[in-house]
This record gives structure tokens, sequence and C-alpha cells, in this order.
């Protein structure tokens, strides 16, 4: 007896100690549903340490499009970051909309229908709200897999606690200026995938314990002592047309249920 009461204290102190330091224990994989490794590493999360960001934009549409295509593009590529930034300081997060050596690839599709994704590629209409960005770049960013069952938003699998993987652009956290989008699954998620590409012994920030990433985030203050940096809204390079005869978007928020699109 005496003895499991010491191995226990130990692994208890061995636990706080890689908590203490930055680096965190391997979580169970029982909620959140990864892509295998080799799909995470070629996901844009094993580039999340390079000093820019770039994300390629691809497709037909409004000027007025692109400008919302470029606002909600940064938003969400910016809320996976911070959850990242949670647990290691190096994350920098600067985007910049730029097809050379591109590390996220957005293929922006006019009219509605699903949206899907690979690794570090998503295909995104237009019509969809601004979860569906979120959602997607939880595959394409964060290499995470669906929770929900058959077609239905917010349907989870047996087992599978509310996430965004689960609603996506849907259901009680769809709306950005109340939340992230981002629940407690999903953050363990990226958490999860951040660790198979970079290991451990990452630094926490030392604002970390005062930031929820389920909370609003602010595109041009995303975390303590991050504002933007440098003109990170300029197109270097794009592969779109833009053209006013295109029709400006409508965007559906109405299809809430029964919808493969997240």
């Amino acid at each position: 007896m005496y003895l499991r009461w010491i191995t226990l204290f130990s692994f208890i102190v061995g636990m706080v100690g890689m908590a203490s330091c930055g680096q965190l224990p391997k979580p169970s994989v029982s909620s959140f549903i990864p892509w295998s490794s080799s799909m995470i590493r070629k996901s844009t999360i094993a580039r999340s340490l390079e000093p820019e960001l770039h994300i390629c934009l691809e497709g037909s549409m409004n000027p007025r499009d692109l400008e919302r295509v470029k606002t909600w593009s940064r938003r969400a590529a910016l809320t996976w970051l911070r959850a990242i930034k949670l647990i290691d300081n190096r994350i920098l997060g600067r985007i910049i909309f730029s097809c050379e050596k591109s590390h996220l690839t957005i293929r922006l599709q006019q009219g509605g229908g699903t949206s899907y994704a690979s690794p570090s590629v998503s295909t995104i209409y237009l019509t969809r709200p601004y979860g569906t960005w979120t959602h997607e770049f939880g595959h394409a960013f964060a290499g995470l897999s669906d929770t929900y069952a058959g077609s239905a938003a917010g349907s989870c699998r047996s087992g599978q606690p509310e996430s965004l993987m689960c609603w996506g652009a849907y259901g009680p956290r769809a709306n950005p200026d109340a939340w992230s989008t981002l629940w407690q699954d999903d953050i363990k998620g990226i958490h999860y995938a951040y660790a198979q590409v970079f290991g451990g012994g990452f630094q926490a920030p030392d604002w970390a314990n005062t930031v929820d990433p389920e909370a609003p985030l602010i595109s041009d203050r995303p975390w303590p002592g991050q504002t933007r940096l440098g003109d990170d809204d300029r197109i270097i390079s794009s592969r779109l047309q833009l053209s006013d005869n295109i029709p400006v978007s409508s965007i559906d928020y109405e299809n809430s249920l029964g919808s493969i699109d997240l």
C-alpha cells in the first residue's frame, strides 16, 4: 500500500511538473476526432510558427464579397491561432494574403453548396455564414474531423460533446460577436494536433489564464500585446477574378438543421 501511494504521488508530481513548464500530457482522444498524424503534418497547423501565415484566395466574385472574405478568413485563422497561442508563446499571428508559398488555400465558390476541406485547402461557398470558415479551417488548418452524425448540424455522434466540428456554422454559438465559435472540445483538439507536430515543452504566455478562447475575437487585437502587424489586408498575389457584374452573395443564415454543408 505504501508503495502504491508513493507511485501515485510521483505520478501527480510529474503531471504538475509538465503542466508548469508548458508541456501538456497527451490527451485521450475520446471526444474530438483528429486526422491521422501524417495528415495533420500536411495541414496548415504545421506552418503556424512561420513569421507570416500566407493565405491564398482563389475564385471569382464581386469586390464587395472580397472584403468580407478577407475579414472572415483572417478572423477564422486568428481564432485557431489564438487557441494555440495559449500554450505556445512563439505564435506570431501575422496574416498575409498571398499565393506565393501559401500555407492555406481557400477556393471560393459562387452560390450555395457543400463546403469541404483537405489538408491546407478549404473549398467554401460564398453564401455560407462565418462559422463555415472556422469549421472548414478546423479541417484544413487544425487537422480535425467532423463530429456530427449523418447530415444534421448539431447532431453530434454518440459520446461526442458539442463543438464547432459538430455544429459548424449554426447552433448556439453561431454569432461571432458573442462567441469565437470554438468549444472546449475544439480547443482540446487543436492542442492535441499541435503536439503531434511540435512535440512539447511549450512556454505559455503569462496572460494565458486571462484570455477565454471561446469568447469573441477582435481581429485587430486577437490577444494581449498583439496588434495588426503591417498591411496584412493587402493582397500581395492571388488567383482572383473580380467583377462588378457578379452579384454580391446573400448569406444563408436560415439553414440551421438538416444540412451536410456546415
